[in-house]
């Protein structure tokens, strides 16, 4: 009797420590949930102040302006129940980079200034205080104070289009020539533009013998459209004199913006061979930290020098079509690059 008396009294100690475990437990699990709760709040207003901020800063080029949408969008985002309150020292503007990883990195006050970085806090020392908690401060862990960093990159960029039309353009690619293919796949990169870079503006420059601007930088794509489909091809080629054209239409023009990045996209068919070459013109991209970019069309392109004058911008890019449709996919993986919007 005595021994069954001892064990349901262990047992009752049994149960009691258990009973305490699973309080503990389930406490634990209800402010463990809401702090997941609240970090997602925090990253969703963060990730959206940034990207309203990158995108008034493309659209007005003013950092101030900039900094005050990323400040309304966020205070509409509630984190804990209330609008998240970002004071203006931790909205940052600068620009974003390629780290030699791949990854892309924020530098605060470099231009152009196309990214907005901004860090939001729940802390005692943020506006809005640090977040209180149910249960846990029964065990001395009265707040949850998280901190979050969002950078949005609005890719502002002002782009040369520079376009062979030296005789050998008149070649056939298939069931058409090499100009009426180059004249669909502009067009296409044109609408690709379009749909994922608005903010961007394009020049239109040729070349054969000689280089000539026939456009200054517009969003007006459709009259770029219009232009290029009445081309004609005729003539030498002359790349290097085309690269320096499109180089200075970056630079000269009126609607040029100082914020925007610069790109130039050549085009050629074959093997230059009037005036400078393209590598000795590209040195002046380097020196204005113009990208280019460059595309070979058909098997006579040459196609190792025009991967090594891409090769000297930075972030330069050189893409080799053989056919048409090649040439197509050529311009839209182009266009791709110059998407509008990076969140790091």
């Amino acid at each position: 009797m005595s021994k069954a008396r001892n064990r349901r009294g262990a047992m009752i100690i049994m149960v009691a420590i258990v009973l305490v475990i699973l309080v503990v437990g389930a406490v634990f699990s209800v402010d463990v949930a809401y702090m997941h709760m609240i970090r997602a709040e925090l990253r969703t207003a963060t990730d959206a102040a940034a990207r309203a901020g990158s995108e008034t800063l493309a659209r007005t080029q003013d950092p101030n302006q900039a900094r005050l949408a990323a400040i309304d969008i966020a205070s509409r985002n509630l984190v804990a129940g209330q609008g998240l309150t970002i004071p203006a020292g931790s909205v940052d503007v600068g620009r974003v980079e390629r780290a030699g990883n791949g990854r892309m990195t924020f530098v605060a006050n470099q231009p152009p200034l196309t990214a907005v970085r901004v860090t939001g806090i729940r802390s005692d020392a943020s506006p809005d205080g640090a977040v209180p908690l149910f249960f846990a401060r029964f065990f001395s862990a009265t707040q949850f104070q998280p901190e979050q960093v969002a950078t949005a990159a609005a890719n502002v960029r002002d782009v040369a289009l520079v376009l062979d039309v030296s005789g050998s353009m008149n070649s056939s690619a298939g069931s058409v020539t090499r100009l009426q293919a180059l004249k669909q796949a502009v067009s296409l990169f044109l609408d690709e533009v379009q749909l994922l870079s608005p903010h961007t503006l394009v020049s239109l420059s040729v070349y054969s013998s000689s280089a000539t601007q026939l456009a200054q930088l517009t969003d007006n794509f459709t009259a770029i459209r219009a232009t290029v489909n009445g081309l004609n091809a005729n003539g030498s080629t002359a790349i290097g004199q085309g690269l320096l054209t499109g180089s200075n239409s970056l630079v000269n023009d009126p609607r040029t913006r100082d914020f925007a990045a610069k790109t130039v996209i050549v085009m050629t068919d074959g093997q230059h061979n009037a005036g400078v070459g393209p590598e000795v013109t590209v040195q002046t991209a380097v020196a204005r930290n113009q990208q280019v970019h460059t595309v070979t069309f058909s098997s006579g392109a040459n196609q190792a020098l025009m991967r090594l004058v891409a090769q000297s911008t930075q972030g330069g890019i050189h893409v080799h079509a053989d056919d048409a449709a090649a040439l197509v996919q050529a311009f839209q993986d182009i266009a791709r690059t110059l998407a509008v919007t990076l969140v790091e």
